[in-house]
């Protein structure tokens, strides 16, 4: 009973430190040497989001769609110490027939999140897919985040 409570445990961890496929933006954050292919990276501190920073918030499980349906859904910012910028989202790598409403919106400066309409039209493609969102701040380097997105048969 042991063994296979001490498995769920370590499954979990797996699972949550796989889910960490975000970047850090914001003026806080550094640029890497020329030459090196690796995300920008910020000054970690020992706890909590790095100083002058933010992060992209993203659905953690698959939304899960019909063709021909419509969903809501949030896209948050959290927001480091000193960081008070406006962040434009934009999102890439849409399947075939699925459209985000707003294409571009701000999380304005004093706000956390914002809602999207994610569209899968009637002939959308079918399958399990990845969007990227990129936060673009007003001054610094944008972060982005994946989250995933499943379309079935109406």
């Amino acid at each position: 009973m042991k063994t296979f409570q001490l498995g769920l445990v370590l499954l979990a961890l797996a699972v949550i430190s796989g889910c960490t496929e975000n970047t850090v933006g914001g003026p806080g954050v550094s640029s890497p040497p020329p030459g090196n292919s690796t995300s920008t990276t910020a000054k970690r501190p020992d706890y909590g989001q790095p100083e002058e920073t933010f992060t992209l918030l993203v659905p953690l499980l698959s939304t899960q769609m019909k063709q021909g349906e419509t969903k809501e859904a949030s896209v948050g910012v959290s927001r480091g110490k000193n960081f008070d910028e406006d962040v434009t989202l934009k999102f890439d790598e849409l399947p075939a027939g699925v459209t985000i409403t707003p294409a571009s919106t701000v999380i304005k400066h004093g706000d956390s999140e914002t809602k999207i309409a994610i569209r899968a039209m009637d002939d959308a493609a079918l399958g399990d897919f990845t969007i990227k969102v990129v936060g673009h701040p007003t001054m610094g380097a944008d972060a982005t985040s994946m989250f995933k997105l499943t379309v079935k048969e109406k």
